[in-house]
């Protein structure tokens, strides 16, 4: 007889539970516009966090800043990416004083933009104070998940997480849009440095009707499928990413997460 798929979810976490983590500490979660990086980042993030690890994920997200979207009645409205890179020098209380807390998840420190923020607000930053800033966090926390630009040529912040993340999670819609949007974007990646064949290809926010086997095999995906999914996205639009996912229909969604996290996380 068949075991249950809820036995057979359990024997995989409890599979989980005895694995060793790897020594990635420094993960870059990528895409297409529309492919759910936001999101994937903070379910990530709150998984390590179950596990009693400090995570900060940067989100990098100047054209349409990230933070008001997932904490809309912030009131920490002084603390901004940008005010991390025009001080005249990056140090662990520069980085603390920028950190946004989620109330109720201690283990979790958000960086990012703020409401109106925009490229022009301060001044222009360079490589060398990115690096800075990623070699302090390393210091400061267990886990740096990087939330990066579709833009790639308009973001040093994400162009250097690609370089120097352990793992960049790769995420794209199942539809001609993530498509195009590889087709000209990973040229950008072809030097030797970024490791582009080693990323791990995700197809998300993927619906019924489309070819998402299709897609898998065009941009040779490992065959994880992060589904879109009704709660998932009402969580995002009532910025309340930060709960838990109990719907049954979304249960697909947390296996998927289940599958990244051993690729990433486990030995």
């Amino acid at each position: 007889m068949k075991e249950s798929k809820k036995k057979v979810r359990k024997k995989q976490k409890n599979k989980i539970n005895k694995l060793e983590l790897k020594d990635n500490h420094l993960i870059a979660i990528w895409g297409s516009p529309g492919s759910g990086k936001t999101t994937l980042s903070v379910k990530i993030a709150k998984e390590l966090a179950e596990k009693k690890k400090n995570v900060i994920i940067l989100h990098d997200d100047v054209f349409c800043p990230t933070i008001p979207i997932l904490l809309p009645n912030i009131k920490d409205i002084d603390k901004s990416l940008g005010r991390i890179f025009a001080n005249p020098t990056i140090d662990q209380e520069t980085i603390l004083d920028n950190s946004i807390t989620v109330k109720n998840y201690d283990y979790i420190a958000l960086i990012g933009h703020q409401k109106g923020e925009n490229p022009f607000t301060y001044p222009e930053y360079t490589k060398e104070r990115v690096i800075d800033l990623l070699i302090l966090l390393r210091h400061l926390v267990d886990y740096i998940i990087v939330d990066c630009s579709s833009i790639l040529t308009e973001s040093i912040l994400t162009i250097t997480a690609l370089e120097l993340a352990d793992k960049v999670i790769r995420l794209s819609t199942a539809d001609f849009k993530g498509l195009s949007y590889f087709k000209s974007t990973l040229p950008l990646l072809m030097d030797q440095k970024f490791k582009s064949e080693e990323h791990l290809r995700v197809i998300s926010n993927t619906k019924d009707f489309q070819g998402i086997e299709v897609v898998n095999d065009v941009l040779r995906g490992s065959s994880i499928f992060l589904p879109n999914t009704l709660e998932i996205e009402e969580q995002y639009v009532e910025a309340r990413l930060f709960e838990s996912i109990r719907d049954k229909n979304s249960i697909q969604y947390k296996n998927e997460i289940e599958k990244i996290m051993e690729v990433v996380f486990y030995e």
